[in-house]
């Protein structure tokens, strides 16, 4: 199917399962700079906090949770510019999603171990502030404001 760049944003080709809503972004050329920054990003807060909770042992007092880690990445993007040009609701996701850790813990035979995140591989990528304008059952137009305010649509 042919898809045409459109300068709102990207066009999203959606089809709903029974448990979900699947979505695969078509980014237009000036928004995918933005969104391959945003997935570094993720992948690199993710890769961090992950090594974070592989390196606490059980006698430390404060345990590493959600929170403890917002608040170091609140003062990481103080410090580090690099973090402050990305999202902070993409960062700030990538945290919630180690949570996954502490369901691993109360039941490692049912959930898996979290693994790094390599590029190319994992492409996963939460956008909380996405507007959606469907044109149809199976194309929706979206228009990511953080990545508006980058420059790029």
């Amino acid at each position: 199917m042919l898809v045409e760049s459109h300068p709102e944003g990207c066009v999203l080709r959606a089809y709903i399962s029974d448990m979900s809503i699947h979505q695969r972004p078509y980014p237009d050329l000036s928004t995918i700079p933005v969104l391959a920054k945003y997935s570094q990003d993720e992948r690199t807060v993710w890769n961090l906090g992950l090594e974070q909770r592989y390196l606490w042992q059980p006698n430390h007092i404060q345990k590493i949770t959600y929170i403890s880690q917002a608040h170091e990445l609140a003062e990481a993007r103080k410090t580090f510019p690099w973090l402050v040009h990305g999202s902070a609701s993409v960062q700030q996701q990538a945290l919630m999603d180690l949570g996954a850790f502490q369901n691993w813990w109360r039941n490692p035979a049912h959930f898996g171990h979290p693994t790094w995140r390599k590029a190319g591989i994992d492409k996963v990528l939460y956008i909380r502030d996405l507007s959606v304008r469907w044109t149809n059952r199976r194309w929706a137009k979206s228009r990511c404001q953080s990545a508006a305010e980058s420059g790029s649509g």
